[in-house]
């Protein structure tokens, strides 16, 4: 059978620049919290554009250049993202040097045609090809915390593929940067944009402890705990333990066969679902969507799973905690804010649950 790079021709890469902030910043150390330095790794996401009528004589390069002044510009305001990590020799715990060293922008080209990639959605194993790797030496101080591939399809349109440290951002907050970086190209500002919210760098309040002041009390982390719980049952014999909603295979359920796919679940599908579950209850009874989905992929993968009655399966996902602390975050911060939570029950007890 015929693997992934036998089927697509080569990317080929045809320049890497360091992109540097236009306004360059006094160099400063940022102090991380706990919550930055869990994951002190690059991750990915990779955006297609579709040839368009409008854009069918846009160049690689003008797209190259519009990229690259735009990043000048937004690292001029989100200049963490041009620094490097650095250790503090007094305690070891990483934060991050700003020190305008920059960020790497990758130019490369393709003989695909995106519509050759099939479902976007879909991983594919090509995708690994349209975002600029860095090679590690074990040196985070020599890593880039920000990396970016733009790549011209022969079909002429693009994609656009970013590297962030999760140390610098979390979700929201590199939504908010790549907001602000598109908001700066030259195609964006020919067509006007509204004013982006300022980012705020320093962490505050998330690095005085480990802990997150949530409005409502906490007798204990239920997280940590429902792994603590876990961890026992393991090691006292239990031979089934399914260790959260997207984790690994149950011990004792045999060699399963694992298939990676996304599921696209419309407003329609949920509020179904919701009439489904709720029936006559839903004027009494509250429930989001969340919960709803959770709830149901929880029941289904415990089934799926064909667990003992007794085995105690965990739900765990994360929660952003911007609004939920007290007082709350301030508006534009760029650092990681989303703790874990966690539910656990019997299999017994989840399969009670409707539908």
């Amino acid at each position: 059978m015929a693997t992934q790079h036998e089927i697509y021709p080569t990317v080929y890469v045809r320049k890497s620049v360091s992109v540097f902030p236009k306004s360059l910043q006094p160099t400063k150390i940022l102090n991380l919290s706990n919550l930055d330095r869990q994951c002190p790794l690059l991750m990915y996401l990779v955006f297609f554009y579709k040839p368009t009528f409008a854009y069918q004589n846009l160049s690689l390069d003008s797209v190259f250049s519009s990229l690259k002044s735009g990043l000048e510009e937004t690292l001029s305001v989100w200049f963490p993202a041009a620094g490097r990590l650095s250790l503090n020799p007094s305690d070891g715990k990483l934060n991050i040097m700003c020190n305008n060293k920059g960020a790497i922008l990758v130019e490369a080209v393709t003989q695909v045609k995106i519509s050759e990639l099939g479902d976007l959605s879909q991983y594919n194993e090509f995708f690994e090809n349209l975002v600029y790797k860095p090679a590690f030496t074990g040196n985070f101080s020599e890593m880039p915390l920000l990396v970016a591939q733009v790549t011209k399809f022969a079909c002429g349109g693009f994609s656009i593929g970013i590297g962030t440290s999760h140390s610098l951002f979390d979700g929201p907050a590199t939504y908010d940067f790549l907001s602000a970086w598109a908001s700066n190209s030259a195609i964006m500002k020919r067509k006007g944009v509204t004013e982006l919210q300022k980012p705020v760098h320093e962490r505050g309040r998330m690095t005085v402890d480990n802990s997150v002041a949530v409005k409502w009390p906490v007798a204990k982390a239920a997280a940590i705990d429902h792994l603590y719980q876990l961890i026992r049952n393991a090691m006292i014999g239990s031979s089934q333990i399914d260790w959260k909603l997207g984790g690994q295979n149950p011990s004792g359920t045999g060699n399963l066969n694992y298939v990676l796919k996304t599921f696209h679940l419309s407003g329609v599908m949920i509020e179904n679902l919701k009439r489904k579950v709720l029936g006559e209850r839903r004027g009494n009874f509250s429930c989001s969507s969340f919960e709803l989905v959770a709830a149901h992929l929880w029941k289904a993968r415990t089934k799926a799973f064909g667990l003992r009655k007794e085995t105690m399966v965990c739900l765990q996902f994360a929660v952003d905690t911007r609004n939920k602390m007290e007082p709350p975050l301030p508006k534009g911060f760029s650092g990681n804010a989303y703790v874990l939570a966690s539910v656990a029950l019997t299999a017994r007890r989840i399969g009670r649950i409707k539908p």
